[in-house]
């Protein structure tokens, strides 16, 4: 058996390295009109921790949304690994758009990685 990655054993705060995936459709019912939401399940690699958020629809800004929804309830993520959906892949775009859009020496004290896979 092959060594696990060095995130998976590197003492750290809960979700710093992250995985993350869509699931469902699920049928919820909104007064007489029946709407179609999603669920998107974070997991912390080291400890196997999970938190669930709701996905209105399978669109970029609706993904954005919910990552930041999990990000300000639990902290700064350092890596976040996922398949190669086409939203995540829109998301990923977007984010480094804007890293790139933001002033490198008042940000030059962070890493930044975003992780792809």
């Amino acid at each position: 058996m092959a060594d696990l990655p060095s995130e998976r054993v590197t003492p750290s705060p809960p979700f710093t390295y992250s995985g993350m995936d869509v699931f469902g459709h699920f049928i919820i019912k909104d007064g007489r009109k029946e709407l179609k939401r999603w669920g998107l399940i974070f997991t912390c690699l080291a400890s196997r921790a999970i938190h669930l958020e709701t996905v209105n629809a399978l669109t970029t800004d609706s993904f954005i949304n919910a990552l930041r929804r999990f990000i300000s309830r639990k902290g700064k993520v350092r890596e976040l690994r996922s398949v190669e959906d086409t939203n995540f892949i829109g998301a990923r775009n977007e984010l480094l758009a804007a890293l790139k859009e933001l002033n490198r020496k008042s940000t030059s004290t962070f890493d930044y990685r975003i992780a792809t896979g």
